[in-house]
């Protein structure tokens, strides 16, 4: 069973590679995590083939180096070490058979070995002849002496964003720089739309109310305002004088009159319709909010009424009478939030104020059960009574009580 054992240099762990693809990275969600400032979040995947397992890189930030070489990808023999930061995991596999040489060519790590390091030497052009047997150490690089380098100038600006470096990788700057791109491609896009809808919506403003377009709303616009063929401008003054003193008129007689409000506001609408542009459009739009404004006002003193009869009840302790109307208050007025509000409120008073009354008189026929009956049968049926005989849901539980009582005084 192939594994990876993982140090870093106080503590050791084993992870088993039984996946088809193990990913290893600082996020958690990885099955080998390595809490290490020099790994990615997702730094390189170890994939299980025909031939072997194959460490890839995936585009990390600071590359993946097997036995101090940096790669793109490699296959991964026993004992290969994989270093990220301060941690090392060393593969293992006791059922590793060495590839083809052709196959292990191309597989061979894409990197060239790091500076100062050669390979073990071979003594032929089969590389697998020099390689031990199954099991027995692999070849260690060994140190050279470091040649002399030339120094050379630094890259430009250019050479950071457009080439790659050695590995493959693509550069921290060159990443920078495409981010910084796309962001400012994203803004770009975004005020070129908001520019287009600016000017569409200025040229529909400024075209349609003056276009000769034929649709619906052009037409009842022009037949409104235009009126009738050979209808002069004199003429649709004079019609719209007379159909908003009639509607003057019925407003001053009915602006008193709850049940007028309505039509009120239906006969503002159809004035509106009919003259959009006249001179007296703003004064037919506040007969409508005044029939708005008593429509709420009566609305509110209908509701002060009903909400006083029904407290009146529940201070009389008909309590089954003052729930009724405040249930049928909820219903009607279940759309206005204030008054809704209020009425939960009291409905929740009357049934702690019913079950107060009713725990006082219970304690009294109680004590005339067993010296009293006649007494206690009243008691128990007057309390039945109050609280609604089964009528009222939320007092159903006490007249259950009490019924059960009268069964027993029998």
């Amino acid at each position: 069973m192939a594994r990876l054992v993982i140090t870093d240099g106080s503590t050791s762990r084993i992870v088993e590679l039984t996946d088809a693809t193990t990913v290893a990275g600082r996020a958690p969600e990885n099955k080998v995590v390595i809490d290490d400032k020099q790994s990615s979040r997702r730094h390189f995947q170890i994939e299980k083939t025909d031939l072997g397992f194959k460490v890839v890189d995936l585009e990390s930030r600071n590359g993946t180096r097997v036995n101090d070489r940096q790669v793109n990808q490699a296959l991964l023999r026993p004992g290969d070490r994989i270093q990220i930061g301060k941690h090392v995991l060393t593969f293992e596999d006791a059922n590793f058979r060495e590839p083809p040489a052709d196959v292990a060519a191309r597989l061979a790590p894409s990197a060239a070995p790091a500076a100062g390091r050669v390979e073990a030497p071979s003594t032929g052009p089969d590389s697998t002849a020099d390689r031990p047997a199954a099991g027995a150490a692999l070849p260690v690089a060994t140190e050279v002496p470091r040649p002399a380098v030339a120094v050379t100038p630094a890259p430009s600006a250019d050479d950071y964003r457009t080439k790659r470096n050695r590995s493959g990788h693509t550069t921290a700057v060159q990443k920078n720089f495409t981010s910084q791109l796309k962001e400012e491609q994203k803004t770009l896009t975004m005020v070129a739309v908001g520019a287009g809808v600016f000017i569409f919506v200025v040229l529909l403003l400024i075209f349609i109310p003056s276009g000769s377009g034929g649709g619906s709303e052009s037409s009842s616009t022009k037949s409104s305002t235009k009126g009738a063929p050979g209808v002069s401008d004199a003429d649709r003054i004079e019609k719209e004088a007379h159909d908003f003193e009639e509607l003057s008129n019925f407003c001053d007689r009915n602006k008193n009159t709850p049940g007028s409000f309505n039509e009120i506001t239906t006969r503002v609408d159809q004035f509106e319709q009919k003259h959009p542009r006249g001179a007296n459009v703003g004064k037919a739009r506040e007969f409508r909010a005044a029939a708005a404004n008593g429509l709420k006002t009566s609305r509110n003193a209908e509701f002060t009424e009903a909400e006083k009869h029904a407290q009146e009840d529940l201070q009389k302790k008909d309590f089954a009478g003052g729930l009724k109307k405040v249930r049928d208050l909820l219903s009607k007025y279940k759309t206005d939030a204030d008054i809704h509000e209020r009425l939960v409120k009291l409905k929740e008073q009357a049934v702690e104020d019913a079950r107060t009354y009713f725990q006082d008189k219970i304690k009294d026929a109680e004590a005339l059960k067993f010296s009293r009956k006649d007494e206690a049968r009243e008691a128990y049926q007057a309390l039945l009574k109050v609280m609604g005989n089964g009528s009222v849901p939320e007092l159903d539980d006490y007249c259950k009580i009490c019924r059960v009582t009268l069964e027993g005084l029998q």
